[in-house]
């Protein structure tokens, strides 16, 4: 009886219109992508290449005429946001900021040096740092995917007006 249940729920949600929020529409992009970066050995790229792939654009070969995302700058740093009694910091501020173009295939610059910036605030206790790196990396990688889906949303939209 549940199992219908949640299969009604699924099948009026989706005639309803209903998209989860975290799903780019780039499906109808006939062009395939290239993704760079300038930094070699950021992930950032990597993963936007994949993004595309699960949003079922293709990546172009090697000389292929290409969509081309191009990450110009990454930068993420940590300040300190707060300090306690004994001017120790409690909390730190996350700042994830990527500069990044999109240029057709023909060279067309659709979106020239677009800034997207993230910030997270998260609290630091010195009696207690044996997790709090790991929330670092956890926020990084929440940022780092959040990141992606600015990026490709915005994406999507000029590609979408492009098209009209």
């Amino acid at each position: 009886m549940m199992r219908i249940l949640a299969v009604l729920l699924l099948l009026a949600a989706g005639a309803c219109g209903f998209k989860p929020s975290n799903v780019i529409e780039l499906s109808s992009v006939e062009t395939p992508f290239r993704v760079s970066a300038m930094d070699p050995f950021s992930g950032l790229a990597d993963n936007i290449e994949r993004a595309l792939s699960r949003a079922g654009v293709r990546i172009a070969d090697a000389g292929e005429p290409a969509n081309a995302i191009s990450i110009t700058k990454e930068i993420i740093d940590r300040s300190p946001l707060s300090l306690d009694s004994n001017a120790q910091v409690t909390e730190y501020t996350l700042r994830y900021h990527v500069v990044y173009s999109l240029v057709d295939a023909a060279g067309n610059t659709l979106i020239d040096n677009q800034i997207v910036e993230l910030r997270r605030e998260y609290s630091f206790d010195v009696n207690t740092s044996a997790g709090s790196p790991a929330e670092e990396e956890l926020l990084k990688r929440e940022m780092q995917a959040e990141m992606i889906r600015a990026i490709l949303r915005r994406t999507s939209i000029v590609l979408q007006s492009q098209a009209k």
